[in-house]
């Protein structure tokens, strides 16, 4: 019998090894595999690539098996106040083609206000490559020197049986990306 390594095994290396490719102040983009941890779903958040440069933070999320007809959202928190608890704002694009999504503010991981946030952000949809890219500009999160997010997945295909995959665990958010902006 093959053992798998723990979930918080392969955390733990993903993150040093991030550590030690480039400290967190000065990488402008961060690498996190999730690996196949809801097979249930296929919608598992596999890997998630975050790059910050100096116009804007894109964040791109690798599933098994994306499909254009699904029953299935991803929220994508984003974190750029190192003072504040938890997100600032988030944004749910769904994993299926055909509907909207806005972006919202938050305070200590809770909605807050009753209007989404106006600025421009959209989502790219590879259905074939089975990834979606969201892209937002900086001034969504008034340009911050650096940011964070977290991820959860909600797939509802099985109703009695909803599966959730948050990116390395439960309100947990990525190490800190720096803008990449020339100093």
């Amino acid at each position: 019998m093959t053992r798998q390594p723990s979930r918080t095994a392969r955390t733990a290396v993903a993150v040093a090894a991030l550590l030690v490719a480039a400290p967190a102040a000065q990488a402008a983009s961060v690498v996190v595999d999730d690996g196949p941890d809801r097979a249930t779903s296929r919608t598992d958040i596999l890997e998630v690539r975050v790059a910050h440069t100096a116009r804007r933070v894109d964040v791109r999320v690798t599933f098994p098996d994306l499909r254009r007809r699904a029953h299935a959202g991803l929220t994508v928190y984003v974190d750029s106040d190192p003072d504040a608890r938890g997100p600032e704002r988030s944004v749910g694009p769904p994993l299926f083609s055909g509907s909207d999504f806005v972006m919202w503010r938050m305070r200590n991981w809770r909605y807050v206000g009753d209007r989404p946030v106006r600025c421009r952000h959209d989502a790219d949809y590879r259905w074939r490559r089975d990834v979606v890219v969201l892209t937002a500009r900086r001034g969504c999160f008034g340009k911050p020197e650096e940011v964070r997010i977290g991820l959860r997945m909600r797939d509802a295909a099985d109703a009695d049986h909803p599966v959730t995959d948050w990116l390395l665990g439960r309100r947990d958010l990525t190490e800190w990306v720096a803008s990449g902006r020339p100093t």
